[in-house]
């Protein structure tokens, strides 16, 4: 099976590369279709990735060996403990009463073992994502991801840059008591201002009123947000950096200090290095990039299913993990496995 990788465009329209990709430091200078894939620290020199064939498309089976007949993957989940995620949850808390932090995100990942089948077949049942949802995955040998996120990091179109503000979760049940839960507002707002402070020194913003996501099984407080790039500003690379990670997955004050705290906690809970991470593409002038959650991961036969919460004042060890759990049950859900 050859390399690929695909992100939703638009209403079951899929924007695919095929491998070989070469890697690059910079998009193509001809303006030809490059996706944008990096580690959630940016740590990758050449996160731009330039396919060998692209195509749009409706039907994502097409990227796979006969004609879509992949078997879908059998995985067997191993569960998982608090005891790790617990005491650096006490940890942020501590901090976030000291003052020294508003918000952290740390990440719980439960892994699996891959019994049979091919990860990559994942692709099916991506096509009957919720239209809210943003289709997006790779796969490079025998590692890869697949997920459907309802998080876009940016859009830029035409010098104006698009962004969403996505944090606050309750289970679709409490639906009628989540527009009105003090502690689901404050993590909202918290990242709604802090992108507005982040984008004003690029220009006007338009900021529109908090509304609701219903993801179905999830519900989720949104504020999009705008603003008109001028030429000093439009370099595609620098506006990654500028907005990754938001708070809605990062730390907030957002210093170098609370980053690589954040990346340390990752590395201690062996969450996979592009959970969370920009993933995106450019193409025919448009560039859009998702913050890569709610995906399946894999490398051989290990398989990998991160979710995360954002922590503020307020927050509650029990209600947190019900979370973590309520994220990763729907992705599970929405892949079939």
């Amino acid at each position: 099976m050859e390399d690929f990788s695909f992100i939703k465009l638009d209403s079951r329209r899929y924007l695919c590369g095929i491998g070989p990709f070469v890697s690059s430091p910079n998009p193509p200078p001809d303006g030809s279709t490059a996706f944008y894939r990096n580690n959630f620290d940016l740590s990758d020199p050449e996160p731009w990735k330039i396919p060998s064939r692209v195509f749009e498309t409706s039907d994502l089976r097409v990227l796979l060996s006969e004609n879509g007949a992949t078997p879908l993957p059998e995985i067997a989940w191993s569960g998982l403990g608090d005891a790790d995620v617990r005491g650096i949850f006490d940890d942020i808390l501590g901090q976030i009463e000291r003052g020294d932090l508003k918000k952290s995100v740390p990440v719980l990942t439960e892994r699996g073992i891959l019994h049979r089948g091919e990860p990559s077949a994942l692709v099916k049942a991506i096509i009957a994502a919720p239209e809210s949802l943003w289709g997006y995955g790779y796969r490079d040998g025998d590692s890869g991801m697949i997920g459907a996120t309802p998080e876009q990091l940016f859009t830029v179109e035409n010098g104006v840059l698009e962004t969403m503000a996505l944090a606050g979760t309750a289970p679709r049940h409490e639906v009628e008591d989540f527009p009105n839960d003090p502690k689901e507002i404050r993590e909202h707002e918290l990242v709604a201002d802090y992108l507005e402070e982040l984008l004003t020194p690029l220009g006007q913003i338009e900021r529109e009123p908090r509304t609701l996501l219903d993801l179905g099984s999830i519900v989720h407080f949104l504020t999009l947000l705008r603003v008109t790039l001028d030429e000093a500003n439009s370099d595609l690379g620098e506006l990654v950096k500028r907005l990754h990670p938001t708070p809605a997955l990062g730390a907030c004050p957002r210093g170098e200090g609370a980053l690589r705290q954040l990346v340390s906690y990752r590395d201690q809970l062996g969450v996979p290095s592009d959970f969370g991470a920009p993933f995106g593409a450019w193409h025919e002038g448009f560039f859009q990039v998702l913050v890569a959650i709610r995906n399946i991961s894999w490398s051989g036969r290990d398989v990998y299913l991160p979710s995360g919460v954002g922590l503020v004042k307020g927050s509650r060890f029990d209600r947190e993990w019900r979370e973590l759990a309520l994220k990763r049950n729907s992705v599970k859900s929405l892949l079939g496995v």
